[in-house]
């Protein structure tokens, strides 16, 4: 049988997974295509008006609400909405006419339900179901709070676990900044001992530079006024500056150029990752 209403064939009768309630007491046959729960009624596109009519304050559904039609009433059949009228003794299943014509027709044994019935009123099983059903009733309420503490502790469990992370999250960052401090600091002791050194060989250039170009200057002007003695005293302490300038010379171009590199430590990241 196809879903959404549609209808099989046993013999000459045409049977519906649904029936109209209201033409079934008229002896008609036909497709129900609504549900009043208040009624416990299943209704036809026809029946329905009148319905409507007499019942204004009604919920009705329609095919399009079908998962509401059945299980409304304990006497009807929750698949097809028909009343329950058999027993399948081979699958242990109530049934209702379409169950049996869809899937019960080869079964052995099929029992009337009103002769299953019959005294069970009576019958020990019936007297202590609800003493039964109270019992289950409360494991499951116990089941049911103790599955609502469960879900509060995940709650807490979580809210302490995510501040937890957010509280190593913040050390670490305090070590890194601490690291990252104490790197810079470091640089900056490096940066400055290398400026200084290289400020004193500027100046000691500059200074040798313009002793020899006075001393030229002064030189070239006793040379002119044929002052012998005095500019023989100047060669000599010219000779003596230029030695002393040719070994500043040496001395800077022996020493080896400083610079600064950054080498990270590989462990602090392989550790972060």
């Amino acid at each position: 049988m196809a879903t959404g209403g549609s209808s099989i064939y046993k013999g000459s009768d045409l049977i519906h997974d649904f029936s109209c309630f209201k033409c079934q007491e008229n002896d008609f046959n036909t497709e129900a295509q609504h549900f009043c729960p208040d009624c416990e009624h299943y209704l036809c596109d026809m029946c329905v008006g009148l319905h409507n009519g007499y019942h204004k304050k009604h919920t009705v559904y329609g095919r399009g609400d079908i998962e509401k039609w059945v299980g409304s009433s304990i006497d009807r059949c929750d698949q097809h909405g028909k009343e329950l009228e058999v027993h399948c003794d081979d699958h242990q299943e109530l049934c209702c006419n379409v169950c049996v014509a869809l899937n019960h027709r080869l079964c052995n044994s099929i029992s009337h339900l009103p002769d299953l019935a019959k005294g069970f009123h009576k019958k020990v099983e019936i007297q202590q179901l609800s003493a039964t059903v109270k019992k289950m009733s409360s494991r499951l309420d116990e089941l049911q709070n103790a599955g609502t503490k469960y879900q509060a502790e995940l709650k807490d469990s979580y809210k302490k676990a995510v501040a937890e992370i957010k509280a190593i999250r913040k050390e670490i960052d305090s070590i890194l900044n601490q690291l990252e401090k104490a790197t810079i600091e470091q640089v900056d002791g490096m940066i400055g001992d290398f400026e200084n050194d290289a400020k004193d060989d500027v100046e000691k250039c500059m200074k040798v530079n313009d002793q020899l170009k006075n001393l030229m200057e002064k030189i070239n002007q006793l040379v002119g006024k044929r002052k012998e003695t005095t500019a023989y005293i100047g060669y000599r302490k010219c000779t003596v500056k230029l030695a002393q300038a040719n070994d500043l010379v040496g001395e800077i171009q022996k020493r080896p150029k400083k610079d600064i590199q950054f080498v990270s430590d590989r462990t602090i990241e392989s550790f972060l990752e």
